[in-house]
């Protein structure tokens, strides 16, 4: 095992050392801290010392006053039993901290309930013992490897009763030199896990933590970002470099630490232990009467490890009272990130004195001299063998014109090789910048899932918009273009998610009417072929009319099927449109002009008697309340009919006056209480109370392919605007607004040429061919 190498003598005496970055602002409220604990009791030092990050996204003013709180019972806890193991004595004080959770929400103080993060550590000797809440994460960089051991224990929108706050526990062994980072996750809205890494190599706690306030002080709004770094050496190591740079780090202005004359205590077990307020700094805030806070722990913490990891699922019964759940234990292996430092080589190193140096230097220089006479040497040589040659082909007939060929083959050649160096130097020029934009892009895709965190999907979006731009760079180089690529792949998915985008692949379709042409033979000859009018949706079946064949065709739903289920018998007359009047009827309309009902109920079909109107050009017709339209491009107009206890009314045009109105090449529309009508070649136009609204289509997310030519619309009163652009193999969703909402992207439904939406079954259905496709909305 690796840590066999370790003298129990210098294990015994592992010290610790600290580096800290704390922020707050003011105007946003909420409450962020973190600070170590070390006890200067002799009997309490064999548990180790205490690590805190408490953040309270709440602007309740009792916010500081309850992360304190916790802070508190936590450290009277777990010292209170010396007897027990640190692991024991550990449960205890979140056992304890739980049931002060509980009072205070049973008190009626319940803001802090889903938005308190917190990571608590306990290390004594070896082992580690971390409680986790909400998005604190807990990192630990061994070597060159950083694990992320709060990973997958944060569940975005997680419910959980207060007596139930502080159960995900993880437990391990700690190595010499290991570095535990506790945040907030805000941090990784701006530093990228890689960045922090290169940011913490060679650096002391100390110095990584001013490296990081000053990158995070060139960010905006930072909010509530603390982080606490603490490194795990022996004394011999930690002597070796002075520590010079502050331990603690503000972003801005220093918060004051709250006046509190008490501790608040909600139990009902007995009074608490007052604290006195000490408020100079954070840490003083947190010291007790009988302790001090230490500003650099040096606690004796061995590291003799083999650890293991475990899971225990937790479950949690919200139906009845009970006790408190055991805590979730994890054993992270950390040991098996890098083999244990050899602390003998450190002995090593500690004994060389001058005397080997200078032996040292002397065989360099011997080795050195021996090197240069070989390279003397050979070029002699190499002059000596070049200046024969040169004189024994100038003896020879023609020999100058033997030489200048000699030179200038040596010319071509040194410029093909100069070529080839400068090309290979573009490469690796090339090579470098793919490799920036690489880490451009997994940094990026770090801070877009910490955006997330704090539910930011807007700043997400964009981050991630701006990921896929830089891994799109990267495919570019053969050295980086396989991860790029599947960075990219990864990135679509997030972009998707945060986008509300939905892919379809290898869609087929719910009903193919074709396999009705037999029918159609048998009565209206050989020839006749399905072609396939508008849907209309009524129950959750899908109708469309034939103007072709003057038949109606239904899909029933929760079968399957496709049938005929009536047709238009006249000799003149044929189907153009149709629509859904009621859960009962549907109407046609034919040309000639006139419009006829279908009864579902009956399967009747009868003429509905209109007034005589301008509309036998109409492109499209929509029952809306109890007004009937048609869309009459030719005529530049809308025509609309009221219904009435004998009918219709009279016919009467929707622009009363339409000076300045344009609808000319309207090919379809749609109303919600407005009216959107589609113009040929994609422009959309919304129309309010007789006139013309202002109304445009808001962008895209980035990535995306900006809108092709729209052929079809659909809205409704309890739907939004869908547009079909088949250009682009998808349905994009709008409001009446403008603003974007969604899209759906299919891959194999070959042009499509009329969309419906059922929205009350969530389904988006499109007719191509004889074929009917679904899309579910959700």
């Amino acid at each position: 095992m690796a840590n066999s190498t370790i003298a129990p003598e210098i294990s015994k005496r592992l010290a610790t050392r600290v580096g800290k970055v704390l922020s707050h602002d003011k105007a946003k409220g909420g409450f962020s801290t973190c600070l170590v604990y070390e006890s200067d009791d002799v009997a309490q030092k064999t548990h180790g010392a205490l690590y805190f990050v408490v953040d309270i996204g709440s602007p309740s003013p009792l916010s500081p006053d309850i992360a304190y709180n916790l802070i508190d019972i936590i450290k009277e806890e777990y010292y209170s039993e010396l007897e027990l193991t640190a692991g024991e004595s550990f449960e205890n004080a979140l056992k304890a901290a739980n049931e002060e959770l509980a009072a205070i929400a049973k008190e009626g103080e319940k803001d802090w309930i889903g938005k308190l993060n917190v990571i608590v550590a306990a290390v004594a000797g070896p082992e580690l013992h971390v409680v986790q809440r909400g998005t604190a994460e807990a990192h630990l960089l061994r070597g060159n490897n950083m694990m992320n051991l709060s990973k997958g224990m944060y569940t975005p929108g997680e419910a959980y009763r207060p007596e139930e706050t502080l159960v995900n526990l993880i437990e391990g062994e700690l190595e010499v030199n290991d570095k535990l980072i506790v945040s907030t996750s805000e941090l990784f809205y701006y530093i990228s896990i890689e960045k922090l890494r290169r940011m913490m190599d060679g650096q002391t706690p100390a110095q990584a933590a001013k490296r990081l306030a000053g990158a995070l002080e060139q960010e905006d709004e930072i909010h509530r970002t603390s982080v606490l770094i603490v490194e795990f050496a022996t004394p011999e190591l930690l002597a070796q470099e002075e520590e010079t740079a502050p331990a603690e780090n503000w972003i801005g202005e220093p918060q004051e630490a709250p006046r509190r004359t008490k501790k608040l205590s909600f139990l009902k077990k007995g009074p608490t232990p007052v604290v006195e307020d000490q408020t100079q700094t954070v840490e003083e805030a947190m010291e007790s009467a009988e302790t001090e806070l230490a500003e650099l722990p040096t606690a004796v913490t061995p590291p003799e490890v083999q650890p293991i990891m475990e899971r225990e699922a937790e479950v949690i019964d919200e139906a009845k009272e009970r006790p408190l759940p055991p805590s979730r234990i994890m054993r992270p292996s950390l040991g098996q990130i890098k083999p244990a430092i050899n602390i003998s080589d450190y002995q090593k190193k500690l004994r060389l004195d001058g005397n080997q140096l200078k032996s040292a230097g002397s065989i360099l220089w011997r080795i050195a001299r021996v090197v240069g006479l070989f390279v003397v040497a050979a070029v002699d040589i190499v002059v000596t063998v070049v200046g024969n040659a040169v004189r024994n082909i100038k003896k020879r007939p023609g020999g100058n014109r033997i030489l200048l060929g000699i030179v200038a083959v040596l010319v071509l050649a040194v410029v093909a090789s100069t070529l080839a160096f400068a090309g290979g130097q573009s490469n690796r020029v090339g090579s470098k910048k793919a490799t920036t934009a690489l880490a451009e892009a997994q940094q990026k895709r770090d801070a877009a899932q910490a955006a997330l965190i704090y539910e930011d999907t807007a700043k997400a979006r964009e981050l991630l918009a701006e990921a896929y731009a830089a891994a799109e760079s990267a495919t570019h180089n053969k050295r980086t273009q396989t991860e790029a690529t599947a960075l990219l792949v990864d990135l679509q998915k997030q972009l998707d998610d945060v986008s509300n985008v939905k892919r379809f692949t290898d869609v087929q379709p719910v009903a193919d009417f074709g396999i009705l042409q037999p029918q159609l033979a048998t009565s209206n000859g050989a020839e006749a072929q399905i072609k396939l009018g508008n849907l209309a949706v009524v129950g959750g079946n899908v109708y469309t009319a034939d103007p072709d064949n003057n038949k109606i065709y239904k899909y029933k739903a929760n079968s399957g099927e496709v049938a005929i289920v009536n047709s238009l018998v006249s000799t003149d007359k044929k189907f153009k449109l149709g629509a859904a009047v009621s859960e009962t009827d549907l109407m046609f309309y034919t040309t000639p002009p006139q419009v006829y009902t279908l009864n579902l109920d009956s399967n009747s079909l009868t003429v509905k008697a209109l007034d005589a109107g301008n509309w036998n050009n109409a492109e499209a017709i929509i029952p809306y309340t109890d007004r009937l339209y048609f869309l009459d491009a030719a005529n530049n107009q809308i025509w609309k009919y009221k219904t009435v206890p004998e009918g219709y009314t009279q016919i009467a045009p929707f622009f009363e006056n339409n000076v300045g109105i344009d609808i000319k090449g309207a090919v379809s529309f749609g109303i919600d209480g407005n009216v959107f009508v589609l113009i040929s070649g994609g422009a959309i136009k919304k129309f309010s109370g007789g006139g013309e609204a202002p109304f445009q289509l808001g962008a895209l997310p980035s990535v995306y392919p900006i809108l092709g030519t729209i052929t079809d619309l659909y809205t409704s009163a309890d739907t939004y605007l869908y547009l079909l652009d088949t250009a682009n193999h998808r349905v994009v969703v709008y409001d009446n607004e403008g603003a974007y909402i969604a899209q759906y992207f299919y891959d194999n439904i070959d042009n499509p040429t009329d969309l419906v939406v059922d929205q009350a079954n969530g389904f988006i259905y499109l007719a191509a061919g004889t074929k009917v496709y679904r899309l579910p909305i959700k």
